[in-house]
């Protein structure tokens, strides 16, 4: 797969005003094992939030970092059809030492000084209060992404 420049995504939501802190999830599949998932940093206010190549790349390589058995395939030879997903954060709560117990992979290390650090930061999304089914596209015809989110539906107290 070649790769644009960039990925800029646009959330909208006709439910709320502010679309800040919402965090996207690119799924790439290269080989047959376990997809690749790729993080866009959080949106701003309008819901805005972009991933450059580089950014794509770095995080692929972590991949083989963190778990060189459980992945394979390049990204060169990736599949250009790419799911866009929230990202699901409820695992966090659960296993917090676990997830603090690991040490930053390289592109981490550009963003964030230690895992607590990455860890608040992913924590503090607010893809709770948000629904999306996901959408396919194709890279690298599609560069420029706009969404519909919903509000998510508030769990009330029994």
């Amino acid at each position: 797969m070649t790769l644009p420049p960039q990925i800029e995504l646009r959330a909208r939501c006709a439910e709320a005003d502010d679309l800040s802190g919402i965090i996207f999830r690119l799924q790439i599949t290269a080989g047959y094992k376990n997809p690749y998932s790729i993080y866009f940093p959080k949106t701003d206010n309008r819901g805005h939030t972009q991933l450059t190549a580089k950014e794509i790349e770095m995080q692929f390589t972590d991949h083989w970092d963190m778990a060189l058995m459980d992945y394979n395939g390049s990204l060169e030879d990736a599949n250009e059809l790419v799911t866009i997903h929230l990202w699901d954060p409820r695992s966090f709560p659960e296993h917090p030492e676990e997830i603090l117990s690991w040490p930053l992979l390289s592109y981490e290390k550009t963003r964030w000084k230690s895992r607590r650090e990455w860890f608040e930061y992913m924590a503090s999304c607010r893809n709770d209060e948000f629904t999306f089914g996901g959408i396919s596209i194709r890279l690298p015809k599609t560069t420029l992404l706009y969404v519909s989110l919903r509000r998510a539906v508030a769990h009330e107290a029994v």
